[in-house]
């Protein structure tokens, strides 16, 4: 993939191309068609104005981001352990941000230090915001709290529980100033999914004309969805989706129909040709992903819709023994696999216990997950060097030049050489300081992970950073490599589930975090605010949320334990996140070589690691050969991620999904640009600051988050849970008990 530049920036038009006496604020370049990698859209939208005098870390400030980030913080974990897995919107926090930034810009003194101007500003804004999506990040540690508590009845030391929540979520942030010069300034890393935040920002607080009138559309947009998303999550659920090929099929009991068409429910099917109504469930990347990265998300799941049946009705790896989905280990007769019968009191594999058991095995579906995310990892290096080694020497040699002496053109970069950049010291020394907590709480609390292990997750860590980063800040697309360093870590200390958790904590959530704070540095360079007051929030919002984040993680474990440990959960409560978790440390920390190693079940899971390496070459040499045919389009690092993404979760968004990103980065980009550039962002923002609206208030006020829950009367769109058929209309053999009793209804 060959990055195309940006467009010129509106004042770079117009110093270029007018003269002096020109009104360059008249200029308006909005109908240019955006490259289909959507970097030109940041001439679009990004301002290059800049008043260096405006205040930043006021009073408004400090009391907005406490408070937003202790808000965060719990819901955010509150969300963690819903059926579906749901974030805090960082939309979400901005809208609430800025009714309380004017707010209190109107009713406290001005002229003091409560108000130092009466006015509230964007850049204090956007800093508030960074704070608080900092803390509404549900940390990976809290996981590992809970696991080790549920699974294997230790609930940590409250003072261990905080220092690993906090060690884990900070390390990162020590690594992330080593990738400026690669991940933030360049002006490829343009980080598509900041585009709709930025949008708001500049429409918000930019003043008169055209941005009054986009200001009534976004807050129409917001009411109007707001009020219509109670429909789908409490009123109306079936609205989430409706089967086409269930339904019209009338009243069959198959369940091979559910697992093919259905998919409202949580690990139901993999709801091909199904469509939904819900926009949280279909989301804003339909809106925000370029075209490039919608074209690898949409091969990919048609791979996806291919491979997953294939597997199992081919009875691959004796899947029909097993659930179609499923994210457990189960024993050869189907059934949940007891892991603590094969683990000794020091949580080592009990080779005796594991020859009487047997070794456990995946729903194919899971493995299938897994061997595409472990493709997507190796094959993302290759593709980064293939197709970006001139930006990738040029972004190491700017990290040794001096300020000033950058070859770095964007001029977003080069308008922040003003303000004082934190000094690399800063970032070593949160490095140094939460590798010795780190170091000292694995040792401490018996993790079982020897430190030399423990310097190695982080040095994988180091790794990951740059190459998720920049396919993040080039693509608006984040693959995970949770899975790559469990397996990492299974191979080199196995037989230990628990320190392979701790070999993960450390290797994969540093790689998160340092992510999101190079992602926070970009919109920082965006919205023109000193590096060190972006320093600062990251730290702080951080810090609060971690609490929080432990806080609520005991609290929902102790008080909800037994729901956390069933397959399905409740309406209010699943511990899917938390028995993926645990299924992967017992899968790849004690089981790696008896489930993943040469000869075993699952041996192409690892091999795929292998295959990477070589799938992007062909391509490679295609486009060489054939430059103008678009075989650079196909990115591997996102394409083989989504062989596996209907393994879970709910999945009736998809085609809809696919046919909103479509229609609007397909043709309305290309064939509407005016439309497309000045509607595309803000829209996004709007759906999405709506819907986190609604989700939160139903959370709280209905589905049992804070009151008793109260269940909306049973009509058509809301059908009867207990009965045999789901709210999209496909059969759930599960309700249906002479069925489920039937031996052949798997």
């Amino acid at each position: 993939m060959t990055l195309v530049a940006p467009a010129e920036t509106k004042e770079e038009f117009a110093a270029a191309h007018l003269d002096d006496e020109a009104p360059k604020d008249d200029l308006d370049l909005s109908n240019e068609i955006v490259d289909d990698y959507g970097v030109g859209m940041v001439a679009n939208i990004v301002s290059l104005e800049d008043d260096p005098d405006t205040p930043v870390l006021t009073f408004r400030y400090f009391v907005l981001s406490l408070l937003l980030s202790m808000f965060a913080g719990t819901l955010g974990q509150i969300y963690y352990f819903k059926p579906q897995t749901l974030v805090v919107s960082t939309l979400f926090l901005q809208l609430f941000g800025y009714f309380g930034g004017v707010l209190m810009a109107k009713i406290l003194p001005i002229g003091t230090i409560f108000n130092p101007d009466g006015k509230f500003n964007k850049k204090e804004h956007a800093l508030i915001t960074v704070t608080a999506s900092t803390a509404a990040t549900a940390a990976l540690a809290t996981e590992l709290v809970a696991v080790e508590y549920l699974y294997y009845d230790n609930l940590l030391p409250h003072w261990i529980g905080i220092l690993l929540v906090l060690s884990s979520q900070l390390i990162g942030y020590g690594f992330a100033g080593l990738f400026r010069e690669t991940l933030v300034y360049p002006r490829a890393t343009y980080y598509p999914s900041l585009l709709a935040q930025v949008s708001l920002y500049e429409n918000l607080h930019s003043g008169a004309g055209i941005s009054k009138h986009m200001t009534k559309y976004f807050f129409t947009i917001v009411a109007v969805i707001f009020v219509y998303e109670w429909l789908p999550n409490w009123i109306a659920p079936s609205l989430i989706g409706f089967s086409i090929i269930c339904i019209t099929t009338g009243s069959q009991k198959n369940p091979v129909l559910t697992n093919i068409f259905g998919g409202i429910n949580n690990n139901e099917g993999m709801g091909m040709f199904a469509f939904c109504f819900d926009w949280n469930n279909i989301s804003s990347n339909t809106l925000t992903w370029p075209w490039v990265t919608q074209v690898n998300y949409m091969i990919g799941v048609a791979c996806c819709c291919i491979f997953m049946p294939f597997l199992y009705y081919t009875n691959t790896w004796n899947a029909k023994t097993f659930p179609f989905m499923g994210q457990s280990l189960y024993d050869n007769q189907g059934n949940d696999y007891d892991q603590t019968l094969i683990l000794d009191a020091n949580h080592n594999l009990n080779n005796t216990a594991l020859q009487e058991l047997g070794v456990p095995f995946l729903a194919s579906s899971n493995a299938w997950y897994y061997l595409g995310s472990n493709l997507s990892v190796t094959a993302g290096v290759v593709h980064i060097l293939l197709y970006h080694w001139k930006e990738l020497v040029e972004g190491f040699k700017n990290t040794f030049s001096k300020k000033g002496e950058s070859t770095n053109t964007d001029p977003y970069y080069t308008v922040m050489l003003k303000y004082n950049e934190v000094p690399m010291w800063w970032y070593l020394t949160v490095l140094g300081v939460f590798f010795g907590v780190g170091l000292f709480i694995t040792q401490y609390n018996k993790s079982g992970l020897d430190w030399y292990f423990f310097i190695i997750a982080l040095c994988l860590s180091a790794f990951f950073i740059f190459l998720c980063g920049f396919i993040s800040a080039t693509t608006g697309f984040g693959i995970n490599v949770q899975t790559i360093i469990q397996l990492i870590g299974g191979f080199i200390k196995p037989g230990n589930p628990v320190s392979n958790m701790y070999f993960t904590l450390y290797g994969y959530n540093a790689t998160s975090q340092a992510n999101a704070m190079l992602a926070d540095l970009k919109l920082g360079q965006y919205m023109k605010i000193p590096p060190r007051c972006v320093f600062f929030a990251q730290l702080f919002g951080a810090t609060v949320g971690s609490i929080f984040n432990y806080m609520i993680t005991v609290s929902i474990m102790t008080q909800q334990s037994e729901i956390l440990l069933s397959a399905n959960g409740s309406p209010q409560w699943s511990g899917q996140n938390i028995q993926g978790f645990n299924t992967l440390a017992v899968s790849w920390g004690a089981l790696g070589k008896q489930m993943y190693g040469v000869g075993a079940t699952y041996e192409w899971v690892s091999y795929a690691f292998i295959l990477g390496f070589f799938l992007p070459l062909p391509f490679y040499l295609l486009h060489r050969f054939f430059p103008k045919v678009g075989f650079n389009y196909i990115n591997f690092a996102i394409l083989p991620w989504f062989f596996g993404y209907l393994s879970v979760g709910t999945n009736t968004s998809i085609m809809t999904a696919m046919i909103i990103g479509v229609f609007t980065q397909f043709y309305l980009r290309r064939y509407k640009p005016i439309v497309f550039n000045k509607y595309q962002y803000i829209t996004s923002a709007a759906l999405d600051a709506g819907t986190q609206f609604c989700v939160f208030f139903v959370t709280l006020l209905v589905q049992g988050a804070i009151y008793k829950p109260v269940d909306f009367p049973i009509w058509w769109l809301n059908p009867d849970p207990s009965g045999i058929w789901f709210p999209d209309g496909c059969y759930n053999a599960a309700n249906d008990v002479p069925a489920a009793n039937a031996t052949e209804s798997r």
